[in-house]
C-alpha cells in the first residue's frame, strides 16, 4: 500500500498539470504567457520553500529516494498541480477585470481550500511515512492527524493565500495591462510573492534558534563557573 500511494502522490498527481494545462487553453480569457506563469510560479516556489525548509533547515525530511539535496524532484509539480487545480474551479473569479471583491474571494477560497487540501494530502504521507516533520507531536508519536494539525492548516492555508494573490498578480499584468512587460520579470515577483511569507517564517525560526544556543551556552559557563 505504502508504493501505491507514493506512486499517487509523487507521480501520478503532477500529471493532472497535462489536463489542467488543456483547461487553461480552453479558457477564451487566457494566453500562453498567462498559462505559463500560472504552472510555473507556484512550482518554482514550492522548490524553493522546501529546499529552504527540507533542505537545509531539515526543519522535515522525505523518505525517498528520488531527491536532490532532500528535495523531492516532482514535489513543485505536486503542489502546483493542487493549486491549479484551485483555480481552474473559481477561474471565474481570476477573469478579468479585476475587481476587489472578486480579488478577495478568490483569495479567501485558495487559502481555505488549500489549507483543506494541503493538509489531507499531508496527512497520508505521513502516515505511510513518507514525509516526517521534526516537532512535538513527531517526537511524541502521535498519529499524523495530530501531527499535522499542528502545522497543516496555517502553512497550506498561507501558502494558499499567497499563491491566489500572486496568480491575480500575473493576470492582471499579463492580461489586463496594455504595456509590454517582462514575463521573466513577472515570473519571479510573483514566485516572490509566494516565497517571501515563509522565508520571514524560516528567518524567525534561525533567529529563534540563535537565542536558545547563546541562552544554553550562558547557563552552561553559569554551571562552569559556579563548580569551578
Amino acid at each position: 500500500m505504502k508504493a501505491l500511494v507514493e506512486i499517487v502522490a509523487f507521480w501520478l498527481l503532477p500529471l493532472a498539470l497535462l489536463i489542467e494545462y488543456r483547461c487553461w487553453q480552453s479558457i477564451y480569457w487566457t494566453t500562453p504567457g498567462f498559462i505559463f506563469y500560472v504552472i510555473a510560479v507556484p512550482a518554482l516556489a514550492t522548490y524553493m520553500i522546501v529546499a529552504t525548509g527540507a533542505g537545509w533547515l531539515k526543519l522535515w525530511g522525505f523518505n525517498l529516494k528520488y531527491t536532490v539535496k532532500k528535495v523531492p524532484v516532482p514535489i513543485g509539480l505536486v503542489y502546483c498541480s493542487v493549486i491549479n487545480m484551485l483555480l481552474l474551479i473559481f477561474a471565474k473569479l481570476l477573469a478579468p477585470p479585476s475587481m476587489i471583491r472578486s480579488t478577495i474571494a478568490i483569495v479567501l477560497l485558495i487559502t481555505i481550500s488549500g489549507a483543506i487540501l494541503g493538509s489531507l494530502y499531508d496527512v497520508v504521507i505521513v502516515h505511510y511515512r513518507l514525509l516526517n516533520v521534526y516537532i512535538r507531536p513527531f517526537y511524541k508519536r502521535d498519529n499524523a492527524i495530530k501531527i499535522v494539525a499542528a502545522y497543516g492548516p496555517w502553512f497550506f492555508g498561507l501558502m494558499g493565500f499567497a499563491a491566489g494573490l500572486s496568480v491575480k498578480f500575473g493576470e492582471y499584468l499579463l492580461i489586463e495591462t496594455n504595456q509590454f512587460i517582462s514575463l521573466g520579470m513577472v515570473i519571479a515577483v510573483g514566485t516572490l510573492i509566494i516565497y517571501a511569507p515563509f522565508l520571514f517564517y524560516f528567518l524567525f525560526i534561525i533567529e529563534h534558534k540563535r537565542h536558545k544556543a547563546e541562552n544554553r551556552n550562558k547557563v552552561e559557563g553559569v554551571a562552569e563557573t559556579t563548580s569551578s
